[in-house]
């Protein structure tokens, strides 16, 4: 038997969801990588350094930290794009099964088979789901019923796909 539930959406969880889709995505080894090469730059300008070794680091710190901002900065004007496309009571209905699952607001209505998602990061607010590496459908953890939850994860795992705890 299907389950059905109403997903409440507002701007501070949206930003939330696509904070912890970057932190998440990008990772804190990029982050320490681009730190560790700030520093060293800092380190050979200090120096007084003038030879290729420092363009080629000031270019690396640069390019890391802007694929970082981008990343962060195309996901969230995706996504309060999104949630503005649903009106002024942002909501969403999900209605799930074993096989499939429709989301279904003022913006579109998309059912997809649960092979679809090749992984879920549980937040503790928000839990993701991933299509690709760049793609994702949040669902509030507070709209999501005990019941709703245990079949969402037994259906992902079931299809192939992998769900994390963070």
């Amino acid at each position: 038997m299907p389950l059905e539930t109403t997903l409440h959406y507002h701007p501070d969880l949206v930003r939330h969801a696509v904070f912890c889709f970057w932190r998440r995505s990008t990772g804190r080894r990029t982050l320490l990588v681009s730190a560790a090469l700030a520093i060293w730059f800092g380190v050979l300008l200090a120096r007084g350094d003038r030879s290729w070794q420092i363009g080629v680091t000031g270019a690396a710190v640069a390019i890391s930290l802007l694929v970082c901002a981008s990343v962060y900065a195309v996901h969230h004007r995706n996504a309060m794009g999104k949630l503005r496309d649903m009106g002024n009571t942002p909501q969403a209905t999900l209605r799930a099964d074993q096989d499939s699952f429709t989301l279904a607001s003022p913006a579109g209505l998309a059912t997809l088979p649960w092979s679809s998602v090749k992984q879920v990061w549980q937040f503790e607010r928000v839990w993701l789901l991933l299509f690709s590496p760049a793609q994702f459908s949040t669902l509030p953890v507070a709209d999501l019923p005990p019941e709703m939850q245990h079949l969402i994860e037994a259906s992902v795992r079931a299809a192939g796909g992998k769900v994390h705890r963070l």
